[in-house]
């Protein structure tokens, strides 16, 4: 394995860092099967020693790879490849309310948990609603056609006066929104929509396939009916290693 350090000093500075070498050089190796499936990657040690960098750098690059799908990693065990090629890159487009429901239609809600919650002052904060007000909270993942490792964690709040939509929730493809407007004759007008860096929860993170401490892109939706009111929150967390945002912008006229 070369040494990344001596190759970017000979190129006067590579425009890529060091860790993205490293992982770019044991990818390759993995996909090569220079290190099969179920066989463990070098130690930390080993791996700095090969590529001339330090102890950071290479865990960063587990990191990523352990993002990507290909490597699982446990204390006192190692590195171990699971797979030889990385899992999808999720891009995330959505530019109107329309395009939500085709999101929707392309992954599936498997719902782990719900049930009637009563907003105390900080999940009202969260929310933007009023202490005591009841809401049908879901969790659960989402998961791409295909695929094992869920696309994302999704936590949805319902305000309880449109509960029954609980019915169909993960018995089907389609949007939360689009079953209240079906169910109770109302009409999503407009949906705020903020995406922020945030620790992804250690509970969640080896579902997703993630490292414990690392981080997640949220992004997190309020829908409310042409009067203002709020019906809907919808938050999904994705690991940072697998998001990308992508909006295209035309000029007017």
């Amino acid at each position: 394995m070369a040494n990344v350090e001596a190759e970017a000093a000979a190129d006067g500075g590579a425009d890529v860092p060091l860790y993205q070498q490293v992982v770019e050089s044991l990818r390759a190796s993995i996909a090569a099967g220079t290190f099969a499936v179920g066989e463990r990657l070098p130690t930390e040690d080993a791996l700095c020693r090969s590529f001339g960098v330090s102890r950071h750098t290479v865990r960063e690059a587990l990191r990523a790879l352990r993002g990507e799908g290909l490597i699982e990693s446990r204390q006192g065990a190692g590195s171990t490849v699971v797979n030889r090629a990385s899992r999808p890159l999720y891009t995330y487009s959505v530019t109107s309310i329309e395009e939500l429901l085709q999101y929707a239609e392309q992954v599936r809600y498997e719902v782990d948990k719900s049930g009637i919650v009563v907003a105390d002052a900080a999940l009202a904060a969260r929310l933007g609603c009023k202490p005591g007000e009841r809401w049908l909270r879901v969790e659960g993942f989402r998961y791409a056609a295909g695929e094992t490792i869920p696309v994302c964690w999704t936590e949805v709040y319902v305000r309880a006066d449109y509960a029954g939509i609980a019915l169909k929730i993960g018995k089907g493809t389609g949007t939360v929104y689009s079953w209240i407007e079906e169910m109770y004759g109302v009409r999503v007008e407009s949906v705020e929509q903020t995406l922020r860096g945030e620790p992804l929860p250690d509970a969640i993170a080896p579902t997703l396939g993630a490292a414990v401490g690392s981080m997640a892109v949220g992004v997190h939706r309020h829908y409310r009916l042409g009067d203002g009111s709020l019906i809907e929150v919808a938050s999904n967390l994705h690991p940072v290693e697998r998001f990308r945002y992508s909006v295209r912008l035309n000029r007017r006229g």
